[in-house]
């Protein structure tokens, strides 16, 4: 194909549809006090989200090197690509697009276009999915980048989490919403928009939460596609997937899938959540 696809390990992308649509992940890194894991590899989900409450100091995530993405962009030249396009989340939540943009710079012999969106996790991956499979369908580069944006815009993830201890030892979220979350035995729901994160709905339960999440997909109306997200709560994540699939006649499939620990540094473990696409528009 004249255009490659890439994106890093925030995707959350099974394997299977990595191989088939011929996309490029690169991996990000979690660092504890002097230690580096390369995401996926150097540690599984199961041992990362067991580990978790007892690391002795909160994890990190940080971007490879500009080398990494270079290398890869020169890989993919090699196989025959003339136009690739990176995608990763917008520079206001991470530096992994800054980073693809310095290597980007030093690549001549193809052009290499750095996209930012507004998603992560399976909003990302479906983004990136959708990209390979215009791009493998003969659309332009121009085709393929409205088809990021028109999706981007479409796409919402929402959040439970059991705490907002995470987020803010990660910088993420104001100390005292952390404060009043942990008085008055809150469990916050935040959800992710085109690059914007936000608190959107509190509950006292987890039980209320998964009623908050159910009514959030009712309120969206008709959906292309869904997916449950958890931090190592997969049967919570699997009775959820159950009371949510004979409300959506549109969607074939609900994907389950475990947040990449990259994800799992900041929201923490035992939340789950939706990636809910739109449906487009039709109308004229």
């Amino acid at each position: 194909m004249d255009t490659r696809i890439v994106t890093d390990s925030t995707c959350d992308l099974p394997p299977g549809m990595v191989e088939r649509y011929g996309i490029r992940v690169i991996q990000n890194y979690i660092n504890v006090g002097e230690t580096s894991y390369l995401d996926g590899r150097d540690i599984t989900h199961e041992d990362f989200y067991r580990m978790l409450p007892d690391f002795p100091a909160h994890p990190k995530t940080s971007a490879p090197g500009s080398a990494v993405f270079e290398q890869t962009y020169r890989q993919l030249i090699a196989e025959g690509a003339r136009n690739i396009i990176s995608m990763h989340i917008h520079s206001g939540i991470s530096n992994l697009s800054n980073v693809a943009r310095i290597a980007a710079e030093s690549i001549q012999e193809a052009r290499v276009m750095v996209i930012e969106v507004g998603q992560l996790a399976l909003g990302l991956g479906y983004m990136a999915a959708a990209a390979a499979e215009a791009a493998a369908n003969g659309k332009s580069v121009e085709e393929v980048i409205q088809a990021i944006r028109d999706q981007d815009q479409r796409t919402i993830i929402y959040a439970a989490l059991d705490t907002l201890g995470y987020l803010k030892e990660s910088g993420r979220a104001p100390a005292l919403l952390v404060g009043l979350a942990n008085v008055l035995h809150i469990k916050p729901i935040i959800q992710l928009n085109q690059g914007v994160l936000k608190m959107a709905g509190r509950e006292r339960t987890a039980g209320h939460c998964v009623e908050w999440l159910i009514t959030a997909v009712k309120k969206i109306g008709r959906l292309e596609k869904l997916a449950v997200l958890h931090t190592n709560a997969p049967e919570r994540a699997e009775k959820l997937r159950d009371q949510l699939h004979p409300m959506l006649q549109d969607v074939a499939e609900i994907h389950i899938t475990e947040a990449t620990p990259i994800l799992g540094v900041h929201i923490g473990p035992q939340a789950i959540g939706l990636v809910c696409v739109k449906a487009p528009d039709t109308r004229q």
